[in-house]
């Protein structure tokens, strides 16, 4: 029995991986052609664009994975059904239910390879590739690896960025007509809201006047434009890169400063209804 159950699985992954490879080339030859429209801004370069392309792979594997599911049940079942294997299987007291629930622990396997995905791979290529992508906009790196960009006025530093859509160690240097500082923010944080919307948590301003400093602590501020919209998109994970663990913090956050979480909660329910729906694509292609 077990090696009818192997034969089974082998023949749906056989099916799986063609279709899974060609839908990959197919999107992963769209990205490339937006990535195409940065080279030359910066230091973004070609060799930049297909390692973005690379990188950016493994996101568009787990939500294509489902989708080929189907599809290489369709190719690998129906191979077995075209040369009677099926009806053989059927022959020997073998139920539908029972073939059923071979490629219902088939797709098990399947669901905690795109977990793995999810939790281990996704984010940290995504930021690798968000890294390259900077080198297309006005971002500069210093000698520390800290970021330094201009708004206006304003000059501003952040030290590292996180996995959640937040920025670490903010320093906002704001001069006035001429070109003195006039003031000074820091934050420990700073949390990606929408468009170019931030909050800087655990904040000290400090205000310089007539040779005076006056700072006030607060526990958060509202702050726009602390990077441009291309600016961000190019630091800041987009939401279905986030791990689910990443996903419930940036969450949680924003529920303790009475912020909307709704987009977040569409897409955490996205990602844990991959696994049911990989389950039901599988099974889908049995008839």
């Amino acid at each position: 029995m077990l090696r009818i159950d192997r034969y089974i699985m082998t023949q749906f992954v056989a099916g799986i991986i063609p279709a899974l490879l060609l839908l990959l080339a197919l999107f992963s030859f769209m990205a490339l052609a937006e990535e195409l429209e940065d080279v030359g801004k910066g230091s973004f370069t070609l060799t930049d664009a297909l390692m973005v392309v690379f990188l950016t792979s493994p996101k568009r594997i787990v939500e294509l994975l489902p989708v080929t599911t189907l599809l290489g049940g369709l190719i690998g079942l129906g191979a077995m059904a075209n040369h009677r294997e099926l009806i053989a299987i059927r022959t020997i007291g073998i139920s539908k239910p029972r073939i059923a629930q071979t490629v219902a622990v088939l797709a098990v396997f399947l669901g905690i390879f795109i977990t793995t995905l999810q939790f281990f791979v996704v984010p940290g290529f995504e930021h690798e590739a968000a890294i390259l992508r900077s080198q297309a906009s006005e971002l500069r790196a210093g000698n520390s690896r800290a970021i330094w960009t201009r708004n206006d006025q304003h000059f501003i530093r952040v030290n590292s960025v996180q996995a959640e859509r937040t920025l670490a160690d903010i320093e906002i240097y704001t001069t006035d007509e001429r070109g003195r500082l006039s003031q000074l923010i820091q934050a420990a944080s700073a949390l990606y809201i929408e468009q170019e919307n931030w909050l800087l948590i655990d904040v000290l301003e400090s205000k310089f006047k007539g040779g005076l400093v006056t700072e006030t602590r607060r526990g958060n501020m509202r702050w726009s434009a602390l990077l441009s919209t291309e600016q961000a998109a190019a630091l800041i994970l987009p939401l279905e890169a986030l791990a689910p663990n990443d996903l419930l913090k940036t969450i949680e956050n924003l529920r303790q400063n009475q912020l909307d979480t709704h987009s977040y909660e569409v897409v955490l329910w996205q990602q844990i209804s991959l696994l049911p729906s990989l389950l039901a694509m599988a099974l889908m292609s049995l008839p």
